[in-house]
This record gives C-alpha cells, sequence and structure tokens, in this order.
C-alpha cells in the first residue's frame, strides 16, 4: 500500500457530503450511550463505551478553542498497536525504555487510548480533554477498565492512570521523557500553537519528547517545525475487525512518528536529539 494511498481525509465537523448518510446514521450524541449493534469489538470486550462519531459542532463548552476542535472518533487498537511498537523500536540506541516515558493522549476523547496505554508498560498514561462530558464517559471508562482487571486479577503496568480536562495548550509536560499521542484533535491554526509551544519547551529539558501522530493531515506543520525528526511514516492495514467496524469504510490509516531534537544555543551542528545521560 503506498503511502498516497493514506491522503483521503475524516471530517469531523458537521455532515458532509463526500460521507453522506454513512457519517449522519453513524453519529452520537455527546452523552448518549453508542448503540449496542454500532458498538466496536473493543467496547464490548472491556465492558466500556469509546465508540461513535461526534461532529465539533456537537463539542461546544465555550472555551475559546472550541473552534479549532476536529470532532470525536476513536483510534483502531491494530493502529494503535502497531504505532507503539514501531516507536518501541526506535528506543533502542536511546538509552530510554518505554517504562521511563509518560503517555499523554492529546485530546482523548472517551480514553480508548488511555486504556490501551496502560498496558503498554509506561510508567504513567495521561489523557487531555478540553469537552468535559468526554472526559466524564472517559473516566466512567477507566473505572469499569481498572474493576475488570481487578476481576481478571491482572496487574496494572502504569503506576497512574488519569483524565485531565483541560486545554492542550496550557497542559504542563511532564519533566522525564514523553510521547504525546495525537490523532487530529484540534484543527490547523491551533496544532501551529501547539507545536511551537513544544519546540519552547524542548529547548530547556534534556528528556526526549516523542509524538505520534494518526492520520497526519497537516504533517507538513510537523515537517516545517524546527527541531522536529521524522522517524517513522507508515500507512497499514486495519486488523479485520477495525475495518468492519470503522464508520468511515476505509480498512486502513497513516501514521508517523517524530522525535523533537532541541535547537543548539551556538555552534554550527543546529540541533540535537536526546540520548540518556546528556545535559
Amino acid at each position: 500500500m503506498s503511502a498516497e494511498a493514506g491522503q483521503f481525509r475524516r471530517r469531523f465537523r458537521g455532515p458532509r457530503a463526500m460521507w453522506g448518510r454513512v457519517c449522519s446514521a453513524a453519529s452520537t450524541a455527546l452523552g448518549k450511550a453508542t448503540p449496542p449493534q454500532n458498538r466496536h469489538p473493543f467496547d464490548r470486550r472491556h465492558g466500556v463505551d469509546t465508540g461513535g462519531l461526534i461532529y465539533a459542532d456537537a463539542l461546544v463548552t465555550g472555551h475559546k478553542h472550541d473552534s479549532e476542535s476536529a470532532g470525536y472518533y476513536a483510534t483502531a487498537p491494530s493502529l494503535f498497536y502497531r504505532a507503539i511498537q514501531r516507536w518501541s523500536d526506535t528506543l533502542e540506541s536511546s538509552g530510554y525504555s518505554a517504562g521511563d516515558y509518560m503517555l499523554v493522549d492529546i485530546g482523548c476523547g472517551k480514553g480508548r487510548v488511555v486504556m490501551m496505554a496502560s498496558d503498554c508498560g509506561f510508567h504513567a498514561v495521561v489523557g487531555v480533554e478540553l469537552n468535559p462530558g468526554l472526559a466524564k464517559i472517559a473516566r466512567k471508562n477507566l473505572r469499569a477498565w481498572a474493576s475488570m482487571q481487578t476481576r481478571m486479577r491482572l496487574t496494572r503496568a502504569c503506576s497512574e492512570l488519569r483524565v485531565v480536562n483541560g486545554d492542550a495548550l496550557s497542559f504542563p509536560l511532564p519533566d522525564g521523557p514523553v510521547v504525546l499521542f495525537f490523532f487530529n484533535s484540534f484543527e490547523r491554526a491551533m496544532v501551529r500553537l501547539w507545536l511551537e509551544r513544544l519546540v519552547h519547551t524542548a529547548a530547556s529539558r534534556s528528556a526526549p519528547i516523542d509524538l505520534i501522530y494518526v492520520h497526519p493531515e497537516h504533517r507538513e506543520l510537523f515537517q516545517q517545525t524546527t527541531g522536529m525528526k521524522l522517524l517513522v511514516d507508515e500507512v497499514m492495514a486495519f486488523s479485520e475487525e477495525d475495518a468492519a467496524a470503522d464508520v468511515f469504510g476505509v480498512n486502513f490509516d497513516r501514521y508517523a512518528i517524530y522525535r523533537i531534537c532541541r535547537a543548539e544555543s551556538t555552534g554550527s551542528r543546529g540541533i540535537t536529539c536526546c540520548l540518556r545521560g546528556e545535559a
């Protein structure tokens, strides 16, 4: 499958003619449970509700960044686990492991990525969500997830698992290594502001900032960002169950993995990527 095959765009801002009645029928009102017949197999297995397509028009909170919302649609589990594996592969020569990292899901919605990431070896997983209704659903899902793990006598891999109701631009990054998971949670203007903030933050820290960008619609902004190093760019096929559950009727998507390298204040090397032990 060619990279060009991943150029289609998922639209979450109101019904669009290109998706017609499919999207209109699949859309879910905030606060209303996904109908059983539309629930993703992930949700049925774990007793949670992370499904549904919610347009940005239905996610108005009164916040100044409401206009930058790109709506809600959950990440396909097969894509998530593939992206995490490829990201883990990039750590081999860095001196870090997944256990050194916190994963932060930017625009976590109903919390599917937060739950999946909790079993991937991170020491902490945090979801950041602007919409209080979605954040409330995500917390409810986390409680159900934790309850099921207790009943099954499973040991939770990470020590911190939470959802923060707040703005991605004001969320303080941890001092240690962090990987940011981003599935087009907001539109172009805010993506640009967010990247500028990340570069500013990276300039004063030694710990790495990594990004996993699903469906990289604004990847040219990433490519234009100082110190942004592309590590992986891949189009992958969904699992059969993810393809069958996709409301857009597609069976693949694209993701890219980046590492922010801090700018050098002097010298001719320009930028440097953090390895463990570097100041």
